[in-house]
């Protein structure tokens, strides 16, 4: 973990305050091995989700992506943490909604709804596959903290069937979760 800490120490010097550490710290200190890690560039200030009106930007005023793995060394989730600018915090978050509403009515028949909840001020978006089947994510979500203007994105990898920590859905359920709640609780007490 010391050369993941070390690689990341150049962005660091182009900040005064590192809010979202701690966040990642927690995240790093969890069940989950941490694969790759690294701070979003100073100079990316946004980042355009899709909106059922188009294009909206989404303000990054820094940021954080982690990349974590299961026992087995294989990545499974890829985690964005990101802090919104004071100013557009609140558009930040609308457009993420919208961004997450429009993923949902691109569903299957076979696929679930938006799935929404929120506990300790921190809101959960969620979307996922109906089954292991399928390559690329099975799950996204989008975790909010208006309290603190931090928007958290966890894509769920799915694993090469032979090699992965999961043999059936449920199982997959059961990380899942415990990656959500590892996530959810960090953003609690980071901000504590």
């Amino acid at each position: 973990m010391a050369v993941l800490l070390a690689s990341s120490m150049p962005s660091l010097a182009q900040r005064a305050t590192d809010a979202l550490g701690p966040i990642v710290r927690c995240v790093a200190a969890g069940k989950f091995s941490v694969l790759d890690q690294g701070r979003l560039p100073a100079t990316a200030t946004s980042r355009a989700v899709e909106t059922a009106s188009g294009d909206k930007p989404v303000s990054t005023a820094d940021g954080y992506r982690v990349i974590l793995a299961t026992a087995q060394g294989l990545p499974f989730v890829n985690l964005k943490v990101e802090l919104s600018a004071a100013s557009s915090a609140a558009s930040d978050r609308e457009a993420v909604e919208e961004q997450m509403k429009v993923l949902s009515a691109r569903r299957t028949p076979d696929q679930k709804e938006l799935q929404r909840t929120s506990e300790g001020g921190v809101d959960v978006l969620a979307l996922h596959q109906p089954d292991l089947n399928r390559g690329g994510p099975i799950s996204f979500y989008s975790l909010l903290q208006p309290a603190r203007s931090i928007i958290a994105t966890m894509y769920v990898l799915n694993q090469a069937a032979p090699k992965r920590a999961f043999s059936t859905y449920a199982e997959y359920d059961a990380l899942r979760d415990e990656a959500v709640h590892l996530v959810q609780g960090c953003l609690k007490s980071a901000g504590a």
